[in-house]
């Protein structure tokens, strides 16, 4: 009887000291976890890429985030057609200078007015995977038929437009741009560059690339909407408080390039707000080309160190390598 007494006490004890236990271990946990969550969310807060993460830092972008289409390639040639202003225009030399490098094919036209635009299709197939304007304010002031035949290629052949916009002293401080729901705000002066990690066209462009400090040029043109089709790529902060449009003077961000979905009118485009003398606004720029021309037109993510030994055969006496050295060094390898 008195066994079976102590056996029940001990039990009781072994059960109370395994609930004191596991007590004791969750409470220990819910510290730890606390303590790391609140570390890992200050050390996020104090990076670019969480300021850029944040939408919530945006004049827009409040709605559920949408996804581009998917761009069929099947039916253009791999070429881009660009637009310029003149054959001597520094941007439009620039834009011709990186597909150079990059071996893409294109073919340049003087931006038309109230022109022609060159033929776009032959045989049933599209010219061209991509379209660039130096000055994309002449593809939105086109006349109406011209516009109407271009878009409607665009959308046929699944097409994305590139555009830059470079301000002047004597652009409009703030204006809406024709026949799309976007604002632009001119001549503005910035600092603290960083991309946005949700961007869909982010290639050769890491999330966590930011620029601090003021970016070049006080004639930086921003992109305002409230439209989804509209996702900001590169995002910005006032330089001063002097000089900014009272239509965004309270925004934390701006937004530099921003891209066109193609929710609004089945086109899809990258806008820039500024030349290509930004190193940032280059990178997005190659990116851009790649994701409008649905990878057709990209560069490979490989890349290769060249090292020059030739100094090792032409150096003084008693360090030039020679035939047993060669040996010697193959056989290590």
């Amino acid at each position: 009887m008195n066994f079976a007494i102590k056996l029940r006490r001990n039990l009781r004890r072994l059960v109370i000291l395994l609930a004191t236990f596991c007590m004791v271990s969750i409470l220990i946990s819910a510290y730890y976890l606390y303590n790391g969550y609140n570390q890992e969310t200050e050390l996020s807060e104090g990076t670019p890429e969480m300021e850029c993460g944040d939408l919530k830092l945006l004049p827009y972008r409040l709605m559920e985030m949408k996804t581009a289409k998917p761009i069929d390639t099947s039916r253009t040639d791999p070429i881009v057609l660009v637009f310029v202003e003149s054959q001597y225009s520094q941007l439009g030399q620039d834009i011709i200078a990186i597909l150079e490098s990059s071996q893409f094919q294109y073919h340049s036209e003087i931006a038309p007015g109230k022109g022609d635009v060159p033929p776009l299709t032959n045989k049933g197939r599209g010219r061209y995977a991509l379209i660039i304007y130096e000055n994309m304010l002449k593809y939105v002031n086109m006349d109406s038929w011209n516009r109407d035949l271009l878009d409607k290629y665009c959308v046929e052949y699944s097409v994305g437009i590139i555009g830059f916009h470079k301000a002047n002293e004597n652009s409009l401080p703030s204006v809406k741009l024709k026949s799309f729901p976007l604002y632009l705000h001119t001549n503005v002066g910035l600092k603290d560059c960083c991309v946005n990690p949700r961007s869909p066209l982010l290639y050769i462009t890491k999330a966590s690339e930011a620029d601090k400090g003021p970016l070049p040029g006080e004639d930086w043109t921003v992109f305002q909407s409230n439209h989804s089709t509209y996702e900001p790529v590169l995002l910005a902060k006032s330089r001063t408080s002097e000089n900014i449009p009272p239509a965004i003077s309270g925004h934390a961000l701006h937004t530099t390039v921003i891209q066109d979905l193609g929710l609004h009118d089945g086109i899809q485009r990258v806008l820039f707000g500024h030349n290509l003398n930004y190193w940032l606004h280059k990178l997005i720029f190659v990116d851009a080309i790649s994701f409008l021309s649905g990878k057709k037109l990209s560069l490979s993510l490989e890349r290769y160190v060249l090292v020059d030994i030739d100094d090792i055969f032409v150096g003084k006496e008693g360090t030039r390598m020679n035939v047993n050295d060669v040996k010697v060094r193959s056989l290590l390898y």
